[in-house]
């Protein structure tokens, strides 16, 4: 699940770098819209995964540590 999780998080940093060079091809007069968008979007939903994963693994953590916590 952690490995999972950093790779989604990498994921993440290469898309949104894709959408700055997108963006950085715009201003030099060499335009590319659809990198742009496809780093924006596709950055933007591996990070959501990143963290919707993250937090379904704390709460699991939570949940294991509360039952040692009750154990005498």
């Amino acid at each position: 699940m952690r490995l999972v999780v950093l790779l989604l998080s990498l994921g993440t940093l290469v898309l949104y770098g894709r959408a700055i060079a997108g963006l950085w091809g715009h201003m030099t007069g060499h335009p590319g819209p659809g990198m742009i968008a496809y780093g924006l979007i596709g950055g933007t939903v591996s990070a959501v995964l990143a963290l919707l994963l993250w937090r379904k693994r704390i709460k699991e953590l939570d949940w294991v540590s509360e039952e040692e916590d009750r154990q005498p």
